[in-house]
Parts: structure tokens; C-alpha cells; sequence
């Protein structure tokens, strides 16, 4: 019985190693094409492709061929440190950025010429803004002198046409009613009516009666 336990412990102890083999086998081969697949991604940053190069390769073993490698040309790719790589990105990345900054510097420029424009034109469109308003503040104030001075002057010319003759003359000879205002309302009535007046006028104060005549034919008066 000793005996038959002997064999099948050493069937064991085999099967356990041949396990233990197999085990570490895998393991070291996981290892050394994860080791193949770390180095080819670095490879790869750089932007060469290892396995898919295979034309360089056939350059490559041909141009050790006798006679054949006159008619091939291998010339080995440049690999580029990644130290290099990066910074070449880096710098075109900055580059970028920067033109990115100017571009918006100058639209920011642009946009605030246009504002400065926009705040004068403002300023310019408030002034004549103000000055159309004066403009209109005197032409009301203008209009509503001429409205009442034609009410004085039609009033006048109402005194004149149903007052008497006598009075009228007589109240016209003062100096408290212009030549002026004399000469509006009178042309504001019948002519025969501004004549009586004139005459009876002359009566009483000639020089009066002859610059009243004077304004009703249009000449200067000298006073």
C-alpha cells in the first residue's frame, strides 16, 4: 500500500509544477506583450505606426541584398523624442492661443471705436436734439407774438370801423399807440374809413397824420 501512495504523490506533485509552469509561463508572456503594447503606444504618440510600416521594412531587408539594394533606397524614419513631440505641440498650441488672443484683441479694439462712435453720435444727435427744441421754442413764442399782435391790430381796426371819427383822431394823436400799430389797423379796414380817420387826425397833429400816410404808401419814415 506504501508503495502505491508513492506514485500517485509524485503524479501529483507533477501535475501541481506542470500548473505552477503553465501559470508563470502565461503570466511572463502577459507581461512581456504588455510590456510590447506599452512601448508601441509610446511609439505611437509619436506618430510612426510599427506594424503597418511594411513597405520600410521590405526597403529595409532589401537594401542588404546584393545588386538589389542599387535599385533601393532605405532610409530609416526619424523618431522623434517625445520630449520634442510634446513641445512641438505645445509651442503650436501657444501659437494658436496667441493668434486666438490677437484676433480678439483687435475685434474687442474694433468694438470699442464703434462704441466710442456710437456714444459721439449720441452726443451729437442730443445737441441738435436741444438745439431743434430752442428752434422750436422760438418759433411758438414767435407765433403766439404774431397771433397777438394781429388780435391787437384787428382790434384796432374794429375801433376804427364802428367808433367815432372824432374820438379816434383824438385818442390817435397821443403817444401811447405807435405809428405802427396806428398804420396795422388801418389797413385792416375800408379805405374810405382809414381816410376820415387821417383827416380828422391832421386836424390835430399834422406830422403824425403825414408819417401815418408815409407808412401806408410804403415809404421810409424818418423820425
Amino acid at each position: 500500500m506504501a508503495q502505491k501512495a508513492k506514485p500517485v504523490k509524485k503524479k501529483k506533485a507533477k501535475l501541481i509544477f506542470l500548473l505552477l509552469t503553465i501559470i508563470m509561463t502565461v503570466g511572463l508572456l502577459v507581461l512581456i506583450f504588455g510590456y510590447i503594447d506599452f512601448e508601441f503606444k509610446k511609439i505611437g504618440e509619436t506618430g510612426l505606426s510599427p506594424l503597418s510600416d511594411w513597405r520600410s521594412y521590405l526597403a529595409y531587408l532589401m537594401s542588404n541584398v546584393p545588386v538589389v539594394k542599387n535599385y533601393v533606397k532605405y532610409e530609416p524614419r526619424k523618431i522623434v523624442k517625445p520630449s520634442v513631440f510634446y513641445t512641438e505641440i505645445y509651442e503650436s498650441y501657444i501659437e494658436k492661443i496667441e493668434i486666438d488672443r490677437q484676433t480678439l484683441e483687435n475685434r474687442a479694439d474694433e468694438l470699442n471705436e464703434k462704441d466710442q462712435r456710437l456714444k459721439q453720435l449720441e452726443v451729437e444727435i442730443n445737441t441738435r436734439t436741444q438745439e431743434l427744441n430752442l428752434k422750436e421754442e422760438r418759433l411758438l413764442s414767435e407765433t403766439n407774438n404774431w397771433e397777438d399782435q394781429q388780435k391787437r391790430y384787428q382790434q384796432l381796426a374794429d375801433w376804427y370801423a364802428n367808433g367815432d371819427t372824432a374820438q379816434i383822431a383824438l385818442a390817435l394823436s397821443s403817444d401811447q399807440i405807435s405809428i405802427e400799430e396806428i398804420v396795422s389797423g388801418l389797413r385792416l379796414v375800408e379805405s374810405g374809413i382809414a381816410a376820415e380817420i387821417v383827416g380828422a387826425l391832421a386836424n390835430l397833429n399834422s406830422d403824425k397824420a403825414a408819417q401815418i400816410l408815409a407808412y401806408l404808401a410804403g415809404k421810409e419814415v424818418i423820425k
